[in-house]
């Protein structure tokens, strides 16, 4: 095999810098699956492939047959990836994609089961059964509508919190899905709830959700104790998966709960992130304006405890009519 000088190595390939952190950690995690699956260092399966006593589609077909457990849509995308590092390390020339295309086969993913979003009841629920650490990221997720890995990567520094208490959020444009630039928006109870949680663990970090290693807390670390927080609130998933409840549940969550404040449809997929809207709005995202406009339909209705005394005041103001009602129809008979 001759390759091309021009082409870059494994190390470029993992610490690409235009990535976000999970992206790189996620390119990490297919090298090693590779390895696995061909039982040599990713140094000496590319030195076979130089060598001409291994081919980059063999090494390939083992790495989707060891991962033939795995979902269709997770097959797919690792196969995407490990076909752009064969590209960078070996080379266009060396690695064609209709070739690979035809010897790499791969099931057609497709969307199976629909994240399910639970009531303000739900969330209350959860809220008051998790501890600082989840009662502070399911209140974000559940005001922001952030992805559970945008959330998980933020750092103090993206936070500017305003005199009233909440806090507008940046969401640059390397770190996001849609790779445009977005800003959410926390409540101040969210708020207060993040600051709570960092003093109970004396926090100095400077991410949001200090992990381990001077890192950030990662989904497979959280996914679980989220998933239990459902199940305690009464939400399971279906028994054949036709229906679930993830941390993507909350984003399918807030999202609702800004329409019904009152928030113009267009900002809310703005400030979700939807990409077809992104690209759609490019001529106008005056931030400013959504964020003014967000805190005077949302920043009250999305508070849980606000929209607590709320239910209790209501409750109050209806018993007292019900006495009064009862009373009345005393009189009358």
């Amino acid at each position: 095999m001759l390759v091309s000088p021009d082409v870059g190595t494994v190390n470029e390939w993992l610490n690409d810098l235009s990535l976000t952190q999970d992206s790189r950690y996620n390119r990490r995690y297919v090298v090693r699956l590779f390895e696995e699956a061909n039982h040599a260092s990713i140094v000496q399966i590319l030195a076979d492939m130089k060598a001409d006593k291994l081919t980059p589609y063999q090494a390939s077909k083992r790495f989707m047959d060891y991962l033939k457990k795995r979902a269709p849509y997770t097959r797919y995308v690792y196969r995407s990836m490990l076909f752009g590092l064969l590209v960078a390390v070996l080379g266009e020339d060396n690695v064609r994609k209709s070739v690979f295309d035809r010897l790499v086969t791969y099931e057609t993913p497709y969307v199976s089961r629909t994240k399910k979003s639970p009531s303000p009841d739900n969330v209350r629920s959860m809220l008051s059964m998790a501890n600082p650490l989840y009662r502070a990221l399911i209140g974000l997720l559940a005001c922001t509508g952030m992805r559970i890995g945008e959330a998980l990567s933020r750092k103090t520094s993206d936070i500017e919190v305003r005199t009233d208490g909440h806090a507008r959020i940046v969401l640059r444009a390397s770190e996001t899905k849609a790779r445009k630039l977005r800003y959410v928006f926390a409540t101040k109870e969210a708020v207060d709830w993040i600051d709570a949680y960092r003093k109970s663990v004396g926090a100095t970090s400077e991410w949001l959700f200090p992990g381990d290693k001077n890192g950030h807390l990662r989904y497979n670390g959280v996914h679980e104790p989220i998933k239990n927080l459902f199940r305690k609130a009464g939400l399971s998933d279906a028994p054949d998966k036709s229906f679930i409840y993830s941390a993507h549940s909350l984003r399918t969550f807030a999202d609702t709960q800004m329409g019904r404040a009152g928030l113009d449809r267009k900002w809310i997929e703005l400030v979700i992130g939807h990409s077809n809207s992104l690209a759609a709005s490019a001529s106008y995202k005056d931030w400013d304006a959504i964020e003014e406009e967000w805190v005077k339909t949302c920043a009250a209705k999305m508070c849980f405890a606000e929209q607590k005394k709320e239910i209790e005041r209501l409750q109050s103001h209806n018993g007292k009519l019900e006495a009064l009602l009862e009373k009345l129809l005393e009189k009358l008979t």
